[in-house]
């Protein structure tokens, strides 16, 4: 293995056990100090408005400056954000950590990706990003796991406090032994002023995935970042919540390297829809029949299903589609950022005025379009693309 592919495993490893933890409990642990599921989906959505700014920039500092840098930064802001939500009950620093955790989040994608794209090249990108990626998976499985025996027994502290550490230890490793990719800037770079205008006035090619990504996290959004307490609301404890979030990890780990395979062989939209059809059913189970363990158990098996065809579906579909991926990476998540803002306070006003179910059903009848969009449009894009480049490899040869 490449060494920069694997301090980036490496990286993933520590970075996934923190990230488990700080997804599985942060919602619970507001709802632990009283904080109501309309208080937690603001300060869910001030972070989805940080994070639809700044978000274009990252598109620019990757083309411009390092994407090993950048990767490297965004493991310090994870840290930063257990950090706080160890030692606060206070909803501004509360909402401080989630926000510094979205933004790790948003940033640490396309830079991650960026980085990967350069190491291993486009066309073999699908399986680099599942074995990378099942590494995270594997890991982040665990953080569930650790997180909530810990925070049973010894309190949400110690538990934010050893994860945020966990995320350092990571970040250090992961700068001391990669290296800068050898491949050069992407072509056509633009300044950082023209990347917000390409942002909200997009080119040609990429309106409709654009509406693809802002439907699909609009959807997600209403339900997915207060999962943890709505298992609370409906009895369980802090450790049975582990196991739940910990077994969708679990089948990430296992399909998402074959899902990688998949993505480089049949094309990365039919990922996408295998995504969106695996969600749409796991949001319908959750809504009707979380009270029972087994329909809460196969929903999120569901929502592992989607999550790995979705990240190698996703990340080499960008890659392969658009020259400037390290923009395209970061614009893309941008629309994402700014579709989902509205939709954890809807979600939450939902979910307490009309009924538990209301988000989860409104999420499954969204994801249809999503379905049609990658079916009809992105397969388009991505056949176009392939043949343009076969084309230029040929036309280079001769």
């Amino acid at each position: 293995m490449d060494r920069n592919v694997a301090s980036l495993a490496l990286f993933n490893a520590f970075r996934g056990l923190a990230t488990g933890g700080y997804m599985a409990f942060f919602a619970a642990y507001a709802s632990s100090l009283g904080y109501s599921m309309y208080d937690i989906g603001v300060i869910i959505t001030v972070a989805n408005v940080v994070g639809a700014i700044l978000s274009p920039s990252m598109g620019y500092v990757l083309e411009v400056y390092s994407s090993r840098v950048a990767s490297t930064v965004t493991g310090l802001m994870a840290a930063a954000s257990l950090a706080i939500a160890a030692y606060t009950s206070d909803i501004a620093f509360l909402g401080l950590s989630y926000t510094l955790f979205m933004l790790s989040f948003y940033f640490g994608q396309p830079a991650r990706m960026a980085f990967l794209a350069r190491v291993v090249g486009r066309n073999h990108l699908g399986s680099a990003v599942g074995v990378t990626g099942a590494v995270f998976t594997a890991s982040r499985s665990l953080g569930p796991f650790l997180a909530g025996f810990t925070i049973a027994y010894l309190g949400y502290t110690v538990a934010f406090s050893t994860l945020a550490l966990v995320s350092l230890a990571g970040s250090i490793l992961f700068y001391a032994l990669s290296r800068e990719p050898g491949a050069g800037r992407s072509p056509g770079r633009m300044g950082l002023l023209e990347v917000y205008v390409k942002t909200l006035k997009p080119e040609r090619n990429m309106v409709f995935t654009y509406a693809f990504v802002a439907v699909d996290r609009a959807a997600w959004m209403l339900w997915f970042p207060m999962l943890g307490a709505h298992f609370k609301t409906v009895g369980y404890g802090e450790a049975l919540i582990g196991v739940l979030m910990g077994a969708s990890t679990v089948v990430e780990t296992l399909v998402m390297p074959l899902a990688g395979r998949l993505v480089d062989r049949a094309g990365a939209y039919v990922a996408l829809i295998i995504s969106e059809v695996s969600a749409a059913l796991a949001a319908l189970g959750l809504g009707f029949g979380a009270v029972h363990i087994t329909v809460s158990f196969t929903s999120m098996v569901l929502v592992g299903l989607s999550i790995s065809f979705w990240i190698p579906g996703y990340n080499v579909f960008i890659a392969r589609v658009y020259p400037r991926m390290g923009e395209a990476y970061a614009s893309t998540n941008a629309v994402r950022s700014l579709a989902g803002i509205p939709s954890p306070y809807l979600g939450g006003a939902l979910y307490e005025s009309i009924a538990p179910l209301a988000p989860f059903m409104l999420c499954a009848f969204m994801l249809m379009p999503a379905v049609a969009i990658a079916l009809l449009k992105l397969k388009d894009l991505e056949v176009y693309s392939d043949n343009a480049s076969q084309l230029r490899q040929v036309t280079s040869q001769a």
